[in-house]
């Protein structure tokens, strides 16, 4: 290590040898001084450019996305159907598993019935509280919700 290839890292102060192929590197590789050094480079951003940090500038920059990428795979069917396997891929490797009879989304719910000819009418179901409304049926209020 050459004294002249030595710098000191901008965040922590750790003397560091930086990589050859980066240019201007002012932070050691850590993960910390790597975070750091990302966040105050965004936060010069914005104060640059304030104009370009606005939602309707980001809504702009997505659409124009959107359209490049329509035009593109327009223009080359073989990149689209390359697109569409990996999508494909994707979405198998991210599927949530299949569940079971007995591990349902709600398999904390217990119900303890006092007879044994009692039935349950589901009146409601939250998903967001997950929120489950019951009603205690009878044997005869079964027979005259079934139809004949």
């Amino acid at each position: 290590m050459n004294d002249r290839d030595v710098r000191y890292c901008c965040i922590c102060g750790k003397r560091f040898e930086p990589h050859p192929r980066v240019g201007g590197q002012r932070t050691c590789g850590d993960d910390d001084c790597q975070k750091q050094r990302r966040c105050s480079n965004s936060r010069t951003w914005r104060a640059r450019y304030p104009q370009a940090d606005d939602a309707l500038s980001r809504q702009s920059r997505q659409a124009d996305r959107r359209a490049y990428r329509r035009q593109h795979w327009a223009t080359h069917p073989e990149a689209r159907q390359y697109h569409a396997a990996y999508m494909r891929q994707w979405r198998a490797r991210h599927k949530i598993p299949a569940v079971s009879q007995r591990e349902g989304t709600y398999r904390d719910i217990e119900v303890n019935f006092p007879a044994v000819n009692s039935y349950l009418q589901v009146i409601d179901v939250r998903e967001a509280n997950r929120v489950i409304t019951v009603k205690l049926l009878s044997e005869q209020d079964m027979i005259r919700l079934t139809p004949a």
